[in-house]
Formats: structure tokens, sequence, C-alpha cells
């Protein structure tokens, strides 16, 4: 995970708010998405990528509401996010752009993070503003020690809920020697169980 400051959740918690960072972390992109959302609220554009660190995964959210739409979001999530377990994640935003990601204008005031594997950035309309018709989010980053990474869904909301194509964490993949390791051991106990029968 990074080193800049951070806000940190833990399961099933909350916190008063997002870190602001002046960037990205970098590492190496492995994977993103762009998806156009359109429903009787709101249009625009979702965006998402896994970035790998030194430390583990790195995962990027935003959002931009189109001039079109009749209303602000006020949330988005991403799941799923249970393979962390215990796991300490921290939680930043920043508003400079790269990559596919645009520079943003809303940023967000608070985040929460569920025993279901939902991590939540929050925009209220009432402190800051939400992301209003023709602006942008700040980028949403969730920074973690995952070792594996998988397809994962990205809800935007405002009461009414549009999904995106996100990622997420994932189990870690055991190695290869360790798989032989198993398999042989099993190997060894039937081994030992067809002689105990023999003998009996």
């Amino acid at each position: 995970m990074s080193s800049a400051h951070a806000t940190v959740l833990v399961s099933n918690s909350s916190a008063t708010s997002v870190d602001i960072v002046a960037s990205g972390f970098g590492g190496t992109l492995i994977d993103s998405a762009i998806t156009a959302i359109s429903n009787i609220s709101y249009n625009g554009t979702a965006r998402s990528a896994v970035y790998q660190t030194a430390t583990g995964f790195d995962f990027y959210y935003q959002f931009t509401n189109e001039d079109s739409s009749q209303n602000g979001v006020h949330r988005f999530a991403g799941f799923d996010f249970s393979s962390l377990g215990a796991s300490v994640v921290d939680v930043y935003q920043t508003g400079t752009g790269f990559g596919i990601f645009a520079n943003g204008s809303e940023f967000s005031d608070n985040a929460d993070r569920s025993n279901a594997g939902v991590i939540g950035f929050n925009f209220v309309p009432v402190v800051t503003g939400d992301i209003q018709p023709g602006s942008t989010s700040y980028i949403q980053i969730i920074s973690t020690n995952a070792t594996n990474y998988q397809p994962g869904n990205f809800v935007i909301s405002n009461g009414i809920g549009s999904n995106a194509e996100g990622f997420a964490s994932a189990a870690a993949v055991p190695e290869a020697s360790t798989g032989l390791m198993v398999f042989s051991g099993l190997g060894l106990i039937g081994l030992i169980g067809a002689r105990r029968t023999r003998k009996g």
C-alpha cells in the first residue's frame, strides 16, 4: 500500500473524510474499463482500473456526469473486496487525471466499507456538493495488499443505481510448487490408507 498519508478503512467501518493526494501512485496498469451510463436521472462515463504496485493491487474509480443529466450523483462504490477479510485498506483521492482518467472537480466527503465487501465513496449534496451535471469526480483510490484481482462491480447511485464494469481484490492463487506439495501429500495419505486396508 502507498506510504502517503492515508485514510484507513477497516471492515465494517466508515471514515469522516478521504485524504486528497497530488496524483495516483503509479505501478503497472493491469486492467481498465470505461462504461457508458444512461438512465432517467443521469448520463455519464464510469472509469475503473487496477494497478499493481510493489505492495499489492490498487483500484481506481471515477465518474463523469454529462451536461445532459437531470440530476447529480451522490455515491459510488466498488464490489467485491470481501477477499481482503480483516486486512486494512487505505483510501485516497486525487483531482489529477492520468491514463484513462480525467481531471476531477468534485471530491468525496467520506467513505465506508461493509463486511459484505463494498467500499463506497459519498459526495454529500449539503457539504461540498454531489457530482453535478457537467462535472467529474475526483479519482477515488483503494490501495490494498491484495496479490490478485478479479472482475468486480462499480455502482453509481443517486437513489437510482447503475452498474459499470469494475475490478476488485481476489484470493491469492497458490503457487505451482504449493499445489504440487498438497497433491503429493494427498497421494501419500491415500497410499498409507490402502496399505492399512490390505494388512487388515
